[in-house]
């Protein structure tokens, strides 16, 4: 039995894709995790639930972002705010209003260098 020593990483490459995207946080949805206006996700677009997560997903007034579970015949779709109450839903009804499951949270350690004209 051989062990590897390191884990496996992402590769730059995969990160400079154009399947994957940046978005900003929106929202104290997913506080303290992530924090509206500071932080961001990458995502990849999705058309369809393809496992648990944390998902972006159109709420009838513009993208937010939500952890979802699979709960066998339902799928429990939940903020990690504990202001937020649950929701669920079948996966029919999340495919029809999904746009991208997250696949890295982006936390900013220093905001000044991401402003226009920042000098490094």
């Amino acid at each position: 039995m051989t062990m590897d020593l390191f884990p496996i990483t992402a590769a730059p490459e995969a990160i400079y894709s154009d399947a994957l995207r940046i978005e900003p946080v929106i929202g104290d949805g997913m506080s303290p995790r992530l924090r509206d206006g500071f932080d961001f996700v990458l995502v990849k677009p999705v058309d369809r639930y393809v496992g648990e997560g944390t998902y972006v997903r159109f709420n009838g007034i513009g993208p937010e972002l939500i952890c979802v579970q699979n709960m066998m015949d339902r799928l429990r779709l939940f903020r990690e705010n504990p202001h937020y109450s649950d929701h669920y839903c079948s996966k029919e009804q999340f495919d029809d209003s999904v746009l991208a499951i997250v696949v890295a949270d982006i936390k900013v350690r220093d905001q000044r260098f991401l402003t226009k004209g920042a000098r490094s």
